[in-house]
Protein backbone atom coordinates (compact mmCIF):
# COMPACT_ATOMS: atom_id res chain seq x y z
CA UNK A 1 0.00 0.00 0.00
CA UNK A 2 1.66 3.57 -1.36
CA UNK A 3 -0.35 6.07 1.59
CA UNK A 4 -2.20 9.46 -0.03
CA UNK A 5 -0.45 12.92 0.95
CA UNK A 6 -3.30 13.05 3.06
CA UNK A 7 -2.56 9.58 4.74
CA UNK A 8 0.84 10.04 5.58
CA UNK A 9 -0.13 13.42 7.55
CA UNK A 10 -2.46 11.46 10.04
CA UNK A 11 0.15 9.11 10.71
CA UNK A 12 2.43 11.73 11.55
CA UNK A 13 -0.35 13.18 13.72
CA UNK A 14 -0.97 9.78 15.45
CA UNK A 15 2.25 8.95 15.85
CA UNK A 16 3.27 12.12 17.42
CA UNK A 17 -0.31 12.79 19.45
CA UNK A 18 0.45 8.92 21.11
CA UNK A 19 2.34 11.02 23.83
CA UNK A 20 -0.04 13.45 24.64
CA UNK A 21 -2.14 10.78 25.28
CA UNK A 22 -0.12 9.79 27.86
CA UNK A 23 -0.72 11.85 31.10
CA UNK A 24 2.07 12.91 33.72
CA UNK A 25 0.99 10.49 35.85
CA UNK A 26 1.80 8.25 33.12
CA UNK A 27 -1.90 6.82 33.40
CA UNK A 28 -3.24 6.49 29.66
CA UNK A 29 -6.73 7.89 28.41
CA UNK A 30 -9.04 4.61 27.38
CA UNK A 31 -10.50 5.76 23.88
CA UNK A 32 -13.57 6.31 25.90
CA UNK A 33 -11.89 8.97 28.02
CA UNK A 34 -10.57 10.45 25.39
CA UNK A 35 -13.57 10.89 23.41
CA UNK A 36 -15.82 12.43 26.72
CA UNK A 37 -13.08 14.89 26.92
CA UNK A 38 -13.08 15.63 23.12
CA UNK A 39 -16.93 16.30 23.74
CA UNK A 40 -16.55 18.44 27.05
CA UNK A 41 -13.76 20.53 24.94
CA UNK A 42 -15.90 20.90 21.61
CA UNK A 43 -18.65 22.14 23.68
CA UNK A 44 -17.03 24.63 26.21
CA UNK A 45 -15.01 25.69 22.86
CA UNK A 46 -18.78 26.55 21.15
CA UNK A 47 -19.81 28.65 24.86
CA UNK A 48 -22.13 25.77 25.38
CA UNK A 49 -20.88 23.76 28.95
CA UNK A 50 -22.37 20.67 28.73
CA UNK A 51 -23.55 19.58 32.33
CA UNK A 52 -23.80 15.77 33.98
CA UNK A 53 -26.98 14.81 32.63
CA UNK A 54 -26.33 15.87 29.16
CA UNK A 55 -23.09 13.75 28.96
CA UNK A 56 -24.51 11.07 30.72
CA UNK A 57 -26.66 11.36 27.93
CA UNK A 58 -24.65 10.67 24.74
CA UNK A 59 -25.99 7.08 24.27
CA UNK A 60 -23.74 6.51 21.05
CA UNK A 61 -20.91 6.49 23.80
CA UNK A 62 -21.88 3.91 26.29
CA UNK A 63 -24.32 3.52 28.79
CA UNK A 64 -24.83 5.79 31.34
CA UNK A 65 -23.44 3.75 34.29
CA UNK A 66 -19.99 3.51 32.10
CA UNK A 67 -20.04 6.81 31.48
CA UNK A 68 -20.54 7.73 35.35
CA UNK A 69 -17.49 5.67 35.86
CA UNK A 70 -15.46 7.15 33.32
CA UNK A 71 -16.11 10.65 34.38
CA UNK A 72 -15.56 9.64 38.22
CA UNK A 73 -12.01 8.31 36.56
CA UNK A 74 -11.48 11.38 34.42
CA UNK A 75 -12.28 13.83 37.50
CA UNK A 76 -9.27 11.32 40.33
CA UNK A 77 -7.17 12.69 37.48
CA UNK A 78 -7.75 16.13 37.37
CA UNK A 79 -8.73 16.57 33.99
CA UNK A 80 -12.59 17.62 35.17
CA UNK A 81 -14.46 19.81 37.75
CA UNK A 82 -18.66 19.70 38.18
CA UNK A 83 -19.44 23.14 39.09
CA UNK A 84 -22.98 24.73 39.63
CA UNK A 85 -23.43 28.20 37.60
CA UNK A 86 -25.48 31.12 38.67
CA UNK A 87 -28.22 30.03 41.28
CA UNK A 88 -29.45 26.79 39.99
CA UNK A 89 -27.94 23.63 41.97
CA UNK A 90 -29.39 20.91 40.57
CA UNK A 91 -27.31 21.21 37.20
CA UNK A 92 -23.49 20.77 37.65
CA UNK A 93 -21.65 22.07 34.44
CA UNK A 94 -18.58 19.78 33.61
CA UNK A 95 -15.38 22.00 33.30
CA UNK A 96 -12.47 21.25 32.00
CA UNK A 97 -9.16 21.07 34.69
CA UNK A 98 -5.58 23.24 33.73
CA UNK A 99 -4.18 19.87 32.90
CA UNK A 100 -7.14 18.87 30.37
CA UNK A 101 -6.10 21.88 28.74
CA UNK A 102 -3.17 21.23 28.44
CA UNK A 103 -3.35 18.09 27.36
CA UNK A 104 -5.40 19.46 24.33
CA UNK A 105 -2.47 22.30 24.27
CA UNK A 106 -0.26 19.41 23.30
CA UNK A 107 -2.61 17.48 20.70
CA UNK A 108 -3.01 21.07 19.29
CA UNK A 109 1.23 21.17 18.84
CA UNK A 110 1.33 17.50 17.48
CA UNK A 111 -0.85 18.75 14.91
CA UNK A 112 0.90 21.94 14.45
CA UNK A 113 4.56 19.69 14.13
CA UNK A 114 3.07 17.19 11.88
CA UNK A 115 1.71 19.60 9.48
CA UNK A 116 4.80 21.63 9.31
CA UNK A 117 6.56 18.30 8.68
CA UNK A 118 4.00 17.82 5.80
CA UNK A 119 5.10 20.91 4.00
CA UNK A 120 8.35 20.88 4.40
CA UNK A 121 8.29 17.07 2.51
CA UNK A 122 5.88 18.44 -0.33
Amino acid sequence: MTPTPAQTLYHRFLKLTASAHRLTAGVALSPLEAALLQEIFLSECGNKPLTVKEILELQHLGSPSTLHKKLAHLRALDLLTAEHRGNDHRSKYLVLTPSALAHFDALGQAMQTAMTMHTRAA
